[in-house]
């Protein structure tokens, strides 16, 4: 007797074993895809619709920074699902926030990148933020200092130095974003990194580090190469 349930049933709950029992490495970009895109489409085989988002946005990241709008652009995809995508990430984000104010993130420098990519490395505009620490090392605030276009973002020492001395920051951590994807810093990002290292030592304010992030890695303008995961000890 044929067998009723959809040809798909058995390659989902396959993926949901794997997951639970191996972790989310055990998966490829386009099955994590699949498999959430089956919480929104349960009746439907979701398996070529993942191939296709992950074709048409480039990449298993591009996915997940798209918008609603540019979701449900795909076909069979309605608001349910786009909603879904972009929940994910939005409780992604969330439980990178609660560990900033935990103190944990700081402790776990590959936190710092993952935090600092998830807020602005996706972004289509440059942002460039700082993150003020205590002694302890703690995170104590974080600000975006300067929104700027898709490669320019007008960042002003003094307003960086105003937010520590208010802050009582006893350490910096500056990071930006480049959209176009290059992790390369130009001179602009080298002598701003060198100007506010000597005035921060004048006020005995460490800069810790200046870091540019993108959607795929992280680059120290401090240490001068490519840091993810960061190694770095904070």
């Amino acid at each position: 007797m044929k067998d009723p349930r959809p040809h798909y049933e058995g390659h989902r709950k396959r993926l949901r074993d794997r997951l639970r029992t191996s972790g989310r490495e055990s998966l490829r970009d386009d099955e994590l895809l699949e498999m959430l895109l089956a919480y929104g489409l349960p009746r439907r085989d979701t398996k070529p619709l993942a191939k296709t988002l992950i074709r048409q946005f480039g990449s298993y990241h591009r996915v997940l920074d798209a918008s609603c709008t540019e979701i449900e652009q795909v076909g069979g995809i309605g608001e349910y699902t786009s909603t879904l995508f972009v929940l994910v990430k939005a409780c992604m984000r969330r439980y990178l926030e609660m560990e900033t104010r935990d103190g944990n993130v700081l402790n776990s420098p590959e936190r710092v990148i993952a935090y600092t990519r998830a807020e602005i490395g996706s972004r289509e505009k440059e942002h460039f933020m700082l993150l003020c620490l205590n002694a302890a090392g703690v995170l104590i605030h974080k600000e975006i200092i300067a929104e700027g276009t898709v490669d320019l973002a007008h960042v002003y020492p003094r307003e960086i130095l105003k937010t520590a001395l208010e802050k009582n920051a006893t350490a910096l951590i500056l990071v930006h974003n480049h959209p176009s994807g290059s992790l390369v810093p130009s001179e602009n990002d080298k002598r701003l990194t060198r100007t506010l290292k000597e005035l921060c030592t004048n006020l005995g304010i460490s800069v810790h580090d200046h870091l540019i992030v993108t959607r795929s890695g992280a680059y120290s303008i401090t240490l001068e190469c490519e840091v993810y995961p960061y190694h770095r000890d904070v």
